[in-house]
């Protein structure tokens, strides 16, 4: 009985140790290609955005420079004035790495960073901050376990100390994935108890099976943006450089591309997801708000993690469409509450790199929809892009303040004693 059932079941026992061993003792192949790179940078994938081996690949390539743009849901805007497009066109020295989906907050891009420290270490970075992201709920929790990938959280395991930051965002972890299978970890670091040998060495273990999987499989998951929309996009664009050139080609763009509504929105956007119910929108969002949030909080662990690492971030918060904020009755006396407390939170801890287009909603063509960036509003972003990343900046002199991890601090409704520097 025992001969017949090895016939039957040994092949498959013997095929899945091999397979383990493969993914524990398998070197990751870790070369460098250019091609691969730029393809991995503009997937705009779940894939991608969740993958340690494709972000670390092309932010360690020592001979062409990618650099993470965080976001959410902007950067899927994909047109010919895109950051990206522009970057490939005039063969910038930098390439966008584009780490943004919908639903990706604040929380989300925190553990996503446990993948790619070292490539963040003492380096710059884009981080569009969206004050919708600052709902009551805060960050919605099918969207963190979706684009959560388990290798990092044992990333942020292996690295965690009994720091206020560590609890916290170990807190927040049991709170927003309770049925994970970190969980008895997480409860340790959250309660500030160490990590035992066993502890580690289980967590090193997962990982290493964890990260040889994603290297091996990721490579042939991800979609060819760079092939049908960045190379040809960017082929359509007037050589050399000239700005305005380049602004009057956008106007033109958005006049084509929003003609069949009063709200400069995209034809498509507008028929797919606004024309049927435009009459009950009127209004809809005129008792929003976006000024109490645990957002706040989780904003102010990504905030710990860019100090630790020293790096120089620029941070860009958009605006909404204009016209679009007049009918539905979004507050503008709600919006700039929220710019102003999220612009404390930055300047106050020396996060001074701040690119404040929160009041250019009615600019012609700048939003492309409701709430994302459009074909003037692109090029306006670049070229502050373009300026931070080119020119020699000093070195970050961040002051972490605790404060910002408080209820006290999410739920405050207004900003007094602002700090002078805001208003420069």
């Amino acid at each position: 009985m025992l001969k017949r059932l090895w016939y039957i079941f040994g092949p498959i026992i013997i095929s899945l140790t091999l397979l383990l061993l493969l993914l524990l003792f398998l070197p990751v192949n870790q070369s460098h290609d250019l091609y691969t790179e730029k393809r991995a940078a503009t997937a705009l994938t779940p894939i991608v955005f969740k993958n340690t081996a494709l972000k670390q690949q092309a932010l360690s390539d020592p001979n062409h420079r990618f650099v993470p743009f965080f976001g959410s849901s902007e950067w899927t805007r994909l047109d010919s004035m895109h950051p990206s497009v522009l970057s490939e066109a005039y063969h910038r020295k930098y390439t966008p790495f584009l780490l943004g989906l919908s639903g990706a907050e604040s929380l989300t891009h925190y553990f996503g960073m446990q993948q790619i420290k070292p490539e963040l270490k003492n380096k710059k970075a884009v981080f569009v901050i969206s004050p919708q992201w600052f709902v009551k709920m805060g960050q919605n929790q099918n969207a963190f376990n979706f684009y959560y990938a388990s290798d990092q959280g044992y990333h942020f395991l292996e690295n965690a100390k009994n720091t206020s930051e560590d609890k916290y965002a170990a807190k927040r972890f049991l709170e927003i994935a309770p049925n994970n299978s970190l969980v008895k970890f997480m409860e340790k670091v959250a309660k500030g108890e160490k990590l035992n040998r066993l502890d580690l060495l289980q967590i090193k273990f997962r990982k290493t099976i964890a990260v040889h999987e994603d290297a091996l499989f990721a490579r042939f998951q991800f979609s060819n943006n760079f092939d049908k929309i960045i190379k040809p996009e960017a082929k359509s664009l007037p050589q050399p450089y000239n700005l305005e050139k380049l602004h009057k080609k956008a106007i033109a763009l958005g006049e084509k591309r929003t003609s069949n509504n009063d709200f400069e929105i995209s034809n498509e956007f507008f028929t797919e997801r606004i024309k049927k119910n435009l009459p009950k929108l009127k209004n809809s969002q005129r008792h929003f708000s976006y000024v109490k949030s645990p957002e706040y909080n989780d904003f102010q662990l990504l905030l710990s993690e860019f100090a630790s690492n020293h790096t120089d971030v620029m941070f860009v918060i958009p605006p909404v469409n204009g016209k679009w904020q007049d009918y539905t009755g979004l507050s503008k006396q709600m919006y700039e509450t929220t710019v102003d407390k999220i612009r404390y939170q930055l300047y106050s801890q020396g996060f001074t790199n701040i690119t404040d287009l929160s009041k250019d909603g009615n600019k012609p063509y700048f939003m492309q929809d409701t709430i994302h960036f459009g074909w003037t509003g692109w090029l306006t972003l670049d070229h502050h892009v373009n300026h931070f990343l080119t020119s020699k900046t000093q070195n970050p002199s961040y002051n972490i303040n605790k404060y910002f991890f408080t209820e006290r601090w999410a739920n405050k409704p207004n900003i007094s004693e602002l700090d002078t520097s805001l208003n420069q």
